[in-house]
């Protein structure tokens, strides 16, 4: 246990807001249907389409959607408050059902070819003011990794397939392609 970063295993959140009122979070079409279920709204409530001007992610990264207006990433829906679902409070209101990105955040997690986590970093897209008394296990973090995969690869399948067409679509089109 000498790697300076299983100290993080002690992460605990404060409860800040910032990773919900600052990034834009990407999401799966699962994600979208964990939502749904909770709030009961319909797909186009719940997601926005982000151009290359609105978030870092590479321009070779998966998840890039064909439009007519260009290329796009979708994202959780956003005020000016930031995620659409931060409630009053700084809470998220769907908490429970929440994408499989924020449960994973704030963690940048680094793999060895066996899938097993070889660092552990806090991403520095937002500022975030935790603290080390808490207590997560390499377990847990692993588990998360693996479910983010688990969606994130038939996810970017779909997006390939539908980047594939000849005739680019409109975003109702790509969410019908989804299943919505």
């Amino acid at each position: 246990m000498a790697e300076k970063w299983r100290r993080l295993l002690n992460f605990r959140c404060t409860c800040c807001g910032n990773c919900c009122r600052e990034p834009i979070v990407l999401v799966t079409d699962e994600d979208i249907r964990r939502i749904m279920a909770h709030t009961a709204e319909p797909p186009e409530d719940v997601v926005q389409f982000y151009g290359p001007e609105d978030v870092a992610w590479g321009k070779r990264k998966p998840g890039w959607i064909k439009f007519e207006s260009g290329r796009r990433i979708m994202g959780l829906r956003r005020s000016r408050q930031g995620c659409h679902y931060l409630g009053a409070d700084e809470r998220c209101t769907i908490y429970e059902r929440r994408p499989v990105t924020c449960r994973r955040y704030p963690f940048d997690v680094s793999l060895d070819k066996q899938q097993e986590i070889q660092g552990l970093s806090i991403s520095k897209s937002v500022e975030c003011p935790y603290d080390l008394d808490g207590y997560m296990t390499l377990g847990e973090i692993k588990a998360l990794c693996v479910w983010e995969e688990a969606e994130d690869a038939p996810y970017y399948e779909k997006v390939r397939a539908w980047n594939r067409k000849r005739k680019v679509g409109s975003e109702e089109k790509f969410l019908a392609h989804l299943g919505f």
